[in-house]
């Protein structure tokens, strides 16, 4: 490419542009952005009206430009996209709209809503994020966190706050409608962690307080959670049929090994609990035993080696089938089930059986008894058995409660008895 120039500013900064339909090659100038076609061999011809091929630059025989030559006239002006081609000239396409930093001229010209710098900032937050992911990682905190604190500093950014700014942070909190109060709460405490990692002070700053906005959580019937789970594959439906039966987290379930189904007591042990919540041993039916038995053992793990790739999993096969499954029987309700909604289903089964929100609290993992009292407002939207369980440790304690017409219904991990009775006439 040493030899050729540009037959325009002849300028010896070529790029390679591709080739014709012929399969020559064709180089754009760097400096003034002509699009010009070379041959190694040039007969010099001359035709009427044209300047010879003698007075052009060496191994140069067309080029093309946004604005016409004065120099340089051709009578050949076919499309380069003809089959007609010419044996010497044609005129080449219109040269795309290249968008780099050497063609200034160009780029003046087109306006564009991100400019240089902007990219330039953009590209530092990322970098910036990925360390204060590390950062937080160092922390062992539980990756979803780090995700999520990183997501949260994004979206400061994006609403225009300026990270080395307190004050800052604090007016977009405060005249951002859009956000609830719980989301406001958790970018604060983003930021907090963002302000740690960069030692930025907020001792003399008085942060404000947003609490947490509880919903009450939709309960589906058993009647609906059954049909998602039939109408779901074998893999899918028996990790359906888990989350209904213990309440277990999307991630503790994908994290299930074998060694924690006891199929001859009906147990699934959750020794490994999402988000800081406490290990438990539930009972499960001999129906969700058999389904978990169907899985292919192809490892330790019960769904496969990768819990967080499982998951995922999981949710798309559920998303899918609860769509095809809601417009063929045009129940719209279903769509308001989500795989979360299984954790809510059971611990308002679980309280409408045993009216005790201690025991629900124990064997949905919950550290605080705040996180487990929403489940006291459920209405009754199944038809369930009602039962009030109590705890024994001693058989003194037991005789009592079977004279009082309770009985026997299973031994926990901690070889804690439950006896339960059933009542009737509950609001």
């Amino acid at each position: 490419m040493a030899e050729a120039l540009c037959p325009r500013c002849g300028s010896d900064k070529l790029w390679k542009a591709g080739r014709n339909t012929k399969g020559k090659q064709l180089l754009l100038c760097r400096h003034c952005l002509t699009r010009f076609l070379v041959e190694q061999d040039i007969i010099t011809q001359s035709f009427e009206g044209s300047e010879p091929v003698s007075n052009l630059p060496h191994r140069i025989i067309s080029f093309s430009s946004k604005e016409p030559s004065n120099d340089l006239s051709f009578i050949c002006s076919e499309d380069v996209a003809s089959h007609r081609l010419s044996s010497v000239e044609k005129r080449l396409n219109p040269l795309p709209s290249y968008n780099r930093e050497l063609g200034a001229e160009m780029h003046q010209q087109k306006s564009t809503t991100t400019t240089f710098q902007d990219r330039i900032i953009e590209q530092n937050l990322k970098g910036e994020l990925v360390t204060f992911m590390f950062y937080l990682t160092k922390l062992n905190l539980d990756r979803k966190t780090v995700y999520e604190r990183a997501r949260n500093i994004d979206a400061l950014v994006k609403n225009g706050a300026d990270l080395g700014s307190p004050d800052s942070i604090l007016a977009v909190l405060a005249t951002n409608e859009r956000w609830r109060s719980g989301t406001k709460k958790n970018l604060l405490l983003s930021y907090k962690s963002y302000a740690k990692w960069k030692k930025i002070s907020l001792s003399d700053i008085e942060l404000p307080k947003f609490g947490k906005t509880t919903l009450q959580p939709y309960v589906p019937t058993e009647g609906q959670i059954d049909q998602l789970i039939a109408g779901s594959g074998w893999k899918t439906g028996a990790f359906l049929q888990l989350l209904k039966e213990t309440g277990a987290r999307t991630k503790e379930a994908a994290s299930l090994k074998w060694s924690d189904i006891d199929a001859a007591n009906h147990t699934v042990t959750i020794r490994n609990p999402a988000k800081n919540g406490l290990p438990r041993q539930i009972h499960v039916s001999e129906k969700c035993i058999d389904m978990l038995n169907k899985q292919p053992r192809t490892g330790d793990y019960l769904f496969g080696k990768d819990p967080e790739r499982i998951r995922k999993r999981m949710r798309a096969n559920f998303h899918w089938a609860r769509g095809h499954i809601a417009a063929k029987t045009a129940n719209k309700d279903l769509m308001m089930i989500h795989l979360h909604t299984f954790r809510h289903f059971f611990a308002t089964k679980l309280y409408l059986q045993t009216r005790d929100i201690r025991y629900v609290q124990n064997k949905m993992g919950h550290r605080s008894i705040t996180s487990t009292t929403i489940y006291e407002n459920s209405e009754p939207n199944q038809d369930v058995e009602t039962f009030m369980v109590k705890a024994v440790t001693s058989r003194e304690e037991a005789e009592k409660l079977i004279a009082l017409g309770y009985e026997f219904h299973y031994r926990t991990a901690d070889r804690v008895d439950l006896f339960r009775k059933k009542v009737t006439g509950l609001d």
